[in-house]
């Protein structure tokens, strides 16, 4: 019986570290995709394409809305709050860029930028349970 225990707890464990490596994977890769939607968000600023800026602010915005139950769940307050902060950004520079704002818009990128840095400096992957 004490086996039987032993090797239950050892499936738990094993299941419960490759449940964890999948969702840090899923984690990395959105974050690869926010990634590169700032940098094409940047050169949208730069041409001053008001459509493509608030259609790529937009999807800045849903990807951070997926991480949002994450976050919770790990009990990361700290990176709620950065993540939310991040989502009124980019919805606030959609706005600015739907309103021919594109100037606002690029300074509201920037404090944008600076969120997200915030955010990595905390090393969530590294806290993650």
């Amino acid at each position: 019986m004490k086996r039987l225990w032993m090797l239950t707890l050892m499936a738990a464990s094993t299941l419960g570290a490759a449940v964890a490596a999948d969702r840090l994977a899923e984690l990395r890769a959105r974050m690869d995709a926010l990634q590169d939607t700032r940098d094409d968000l940047r050169d949208a600023l730069d041409a001053k394409d008001g459509a493509k800026i608030a259609a790529l602010s937009g999807e800045i915005v849903r990807l951070l809305q997926q991480d949002q139950g994450l976050w919770k769940e790990q009990g990361f307050d700290d990176v709620l709050k950065i993540n939310q902060g991040t989502i009124e950004l980019a919805e606030k520079i959609g706005s600015q860029a739907k309103s021919g704002e594109t100037q606002h818009a690029l300074e509201s990128y920037l404090a944008l930028q600076k969120s997200c840095a915030a955010c990595h400096d905390l090393h969530t992957e590294k806290r993650m349970h």
